[in-house]
């Protein structure tokens, strides 16, 4: 689903993790545009809000309508399609950060040095806000963060920064495209002034520890 698509929608749509029902989100529709109904002498009502709970366990997906205020009627089954792709959405971005992730930690060991996992919550008005792993690694006193930045960039699926701590001083950019993940990094001598103007490598462990190691330059 691109941005393009989800602006066509005549709905504004919010997206957020109940505290009571694990492996679900709500989705709230509330119409654009839709004229307020006027109620006894001429108060303006309340604009219709459509709630649905969309229960999800591998790839199978529930929709519960059973707690909205106002029935969608006709337009259920466009709401119903636009939940689940939004949820396909959240689903993959999450799963692609994860599997990033987990690369990069394995590698991070092979090479050296200790990691550790922890959580990144994320805003995302398309797919709601969400958790996502992040990475820190750290040799002797060099400490580095692998860390998601945001599912969406100008031509591409993903964008996940590796920096130094504390001082974000020294910064590599991970873009995703055309299915994979490519590392782009001011390697000394580049001509670009930005890591997201410099080469794009694609992502392995020899690139991943060519950057790890000008970093550990930096940071020593």
């Amino acid at each position: 689903m691109t941005d393009r698509q989800t602006q066509k929608l005549p709905y504004s749509v919010s997206i957020y993790e109940p505290h009571d029902a694990a492996e679900a989100l709500v989705f709230k529709f509330v119409p654009n545009g839709l004229q307020h109904a006027r109620g006894p002498g001429g108060e303006p009502g309340p604009v219709p809000q459509y709630i649905a709970l969309v229960r999800h366990q591998g790839d199978e997906v529930t929709i519960d309508w059973s707690g909205t205020p106002n029935a969608p009627g006709p337009a259920q089954g466009e709401l119903e399609q636009e939940a689940r792709k939004r949820l396909r959405a959240r689903m993959e971005w999450i799963a692609r950060v994860s599997d990033l992730v987990a690369q990069v930690d394995a590698w991070g060991k092979e090479l050296g040095w200790s990691t550790r996992r922890i959580e990144k919550k994320l805003e995302d008005s398309g797919i709601g806000t969400h958790k996502v792993p992040a990475l820190l690694l750290q040799e002797a006193t060099v400490r580095a963060l692998l860390e998601p930045v945001s599912r969406r960039a100008p031509g591409s699926g993903g964008v996940v920064d590796l920096y130094l701590l504390p001082a974000y001083d020294d910064i590599a950019s991970l873009y995703f495209r055309e299915g994979a993940w490519y590392l782009h990094y001011l390697f000394p001598g580049a001509k670009a002034t930005t890591a997201r103007d410099a080469e794009a490598l694609p992502l392995s462990k020899n690139n991943v520890a060519a950057v790890l190691e000008e970093m550990k330059k930096h940071g020593g």
